[in-house]
C-alpha cells in the first residue's frame, strides 16, 4: 500500500484534500513509469504537443539561477542539459518527486525545497532569473484565477526581468481527440487533474494582469507560456 502524502498546512481542508489527491499518484513506482507514459505517449497521442516542443522551452529560457516549481521527475532540465547552474532550486510538495529529481540532476547539486505552491513561500537566497512551471497548473484545484495565486507566492523569488515559463493542459476551448477526452475524464474523476474549466482566455488574462510581457501559444490541448 502506498503512503498517502501529507496535506499541506494552512489551507482550506477541502483544498488540502484536493491537493493531496492530485499528487498522491506520484509514488516511486509511478514515477518510474511517468516519463514513458507522459512524455513518450500522452504528449504525442493525446495532448498533441510534442515533448520536444516542451524541451525547447527549457533550452531557450533556463538561466544559471533557476527555480523549478513542480519538478516531476526532473525530465525537462535533464533533457535540456545545460552546462551548469550557479543555483538550481527544486521545489515540490511531493518528496518522492524531489528525491527522484535530485538523483537525476545530482550533477548540478540542486537545493531541495518541499513546499505547497498554493501557500506563501519563504525561500532563502537570491531571487531566480528563470522559473519553470510546467504541467503544474492543470493539477491544482480551483479555477484558473485561483490557481494563478501561485505566481504571487513565487513573487519573492523573482526580480526585475525574471522569466516565468511553462505549460499546462487545458480543459476547455480545445478540440481533444478520443484519447485526450478519455484521459481528461479519468484524471479529473480521480482528482489527478483539476482542469475541466481551464481555458486559454483565463490563463492569458491572469498572466497579463501580473506581467508586462506575455507570450502564449497552443499546441493541441497544451498552452505554452512565457512571461516577464
Amino acid at each position: 500500500m502506498s503512503e498517502k502524502p501529507a496535506a499541506p498546512r494552512g489551507v482550506d481542508p477541502a483544498v488540502a484534500d484536493a491537493i493531496a489527491a492530485a499528487h498522491a499518484i506520484y509514488t516511486p513506482f509511478m514515477l518510474g513509469l511517468y516519463d514513458h507514459l507522459v512524455h513518450g505517449i500522452s504528449n504525442r497521442f493525446a495532448w498533441g504537443c510534442p515533448t520536444e516542443r516542451l524541451l525547447d522551452l527549457y533550452r531557450h529560457h533556463l538561466t544559471p539561477r533557476h527555480l523549478e516549481a513542480g519538478v516531476g521527475t526532473g525530465f525537462f532540465i535533464d533533457g535540456a542539459n545545460p552546462a551548469s547552474f550557479d543555483r538550481l532550486v527544486l521545489l515540490d510538495i511531493n518528496r518522492h518527486c524531489l528525491a527522484r529529481s535530485a538523483r537525476r540532476l545530482a550533477r548540478y547539486e540542486p537545493l531541495l525545497r518541499e513546499a505547497n505552491l498554493l501557500s506563501p513561500l519563504i525561500l532563502e537566497g537570491e531571487p531566480a532569473d528563470s522559473i519553470g512551471l510546467t504541467y503544474v497548473l492543470h493539477c491544482l484545484p480551483g479555477r484558473m484565477a485561483e490557481k494563478l495565486c501561485v505566481i504571487e507566492n513565487l513573487r519573492p523569488s523573482m526580480r526585475e526581468g525574471t522569466v516565468l515559463f511553462g505549460a499546462t493542459i487545458l480543459g476547455r476551448g480545445i478540440e481533444p481527440n478520443a484519447a485526450a477526452r478519455a484521459l481528461l475524464g479519468l484524471y479529473n474523476a480521480k482528482g489527478v487533474f483539476n482542469n475541466l474549466e481551464d481555458d486559454l482566455a483565463a490563463l492569458t488574462t491572469g498572466l497579463k494582469a501580473r506581467f508586462g510581457r506575455v507570450d502564449i501559444e497552443t499546441r493541441g490541448c497544451v498552452a505554452l507560456f512565457r512571461a516577464s
